[in-house]
């Protein structure tokens, strides 16, 4: 990971990890980006200050000098408007993301030349997804369940389903999750993860060791369940997921548990053998409220 705070556009030039952090300063322009090359990817962040067409611009540059695919950002519904006017597309929402708004996610992707594709990002269409019918899942026999919150041993199964679970961090300074966790079966390994964000109440799912057959989705559903259930007890309000659109198991465990998709995003992450997929955003409100628990001295 790199972080380069420049007056002047960021060297790039030089690649020092597959995550870079970059703080941009130029006359009446600041923002943040976080710049992902192994997606080929660029998310914008704390971008309200400066002209959209200028920071348009920029990234463009960016896009064609990286090889980008794809530069999309968060935002409020009436910023939404401002990005679009510049040739951005709404490829979906995120409900309750702020935990009493919306997000928009807006984006611009490219062709393979660096150029902008004219009239916005294709849609995507994705096959239907089934659910598993039938009560709450039980815990398989002879399961042990175990929650993990150690940041070296989390820093590790990141790394781990960076490639199969198409694991990508959403947020800024830290790769990893916050919270998982590990069911186990003899010697075969579950593991879920949770990012959270305690100010807005939102928290990014990812099936950390998505399902390889049939069989490994009511298991996956399980443990997806007892950690839906601990960030429910930490009063989180709702949580989201993207996934690839060609891992329809994967689909099926969040189907299975009331997700609903809520998005549907454009070439978004890249397969190293299969080049670039779309990506479908399940959503889910797990509070009853939106708004948090006050303490009691207040």
């Amino acid at each position: 990971m790199s972080i380069a705070i420049s007056s002047e556009a960021p060297d790039l030039d030089q690649e020092t990890g597959p995550i870079e952090e970059h703080q941009y300063r130029r006359g009446d322009i600041d923002f943040c980006f976080m710049l992902n090359r192994v997606h080929h990817n660029l998310r914008v962040f704390d971008y309200r200050v400066g002209n959209y067409q200028q920071k348009r611009d920029f990234f463009d540059r960016i896009a064609r000098a990286e090889g980008l695919r794809k530069v999309f950002t968060v935002v409020e519904k009436q910023d939404s408007k401002s990005w679009r006017s510049v040739g951005f597309s709404r490829e979906g929402a995120i409900p309750g993301y702020f935990r009493t708004a919306d997000a928009y996610v807006m984006s611009r992707v490219y062709t393979e030349d660096g150029d902008p594709i004219q009239g916005g990002a294709p849609k995507l269409n994705a096959a239907p997804v089934s659910s598993l019918t039938g009560d709450a899942p039980e815990k398989p026999r002879s399961m042990s369940v175990e929650l993990v919150n150690d940041p070296e041993r989390l820093q590790k199964i990141a790394e781990t389903a960076a490639g199969p679970a198409l694991y990508a961090p959403f947020r800024r300074q830290i790769y990893r999750p916050d919270l998982a966790l590990r069911g186990k079966i003899g010697k075969k390994q579950y593991w879920v993860g949770a990012e959270l964000d305690t100010s807005f109440g939102h928290v990014k799912l990812d099936l950390m060791t998505p399902p390889q057959k049939e069989a490994d989705v009511p298991v996956l559903v399980y443990c997806l369940n007892t950690l839906l259930e601990e960030l429910k007890a930490q009063e989180m309000a709702s949580v989201f997921a993207m996934v690839g659109a060609d891992l329809p198991l994967v689909g099926q465990v969040y189907s299975t548990l009331n997700f609903k998709v809520t998005a549907k995003l454009t070439d978004h992450y890249c397969r190293a053998k299969d080049g670039f997929i779309g990506v479908q955003l399940w959503h889910r409100r797990i509070a009853s409220s939106s708004n948090p628990r006050l303490p009691s001295f207040i």
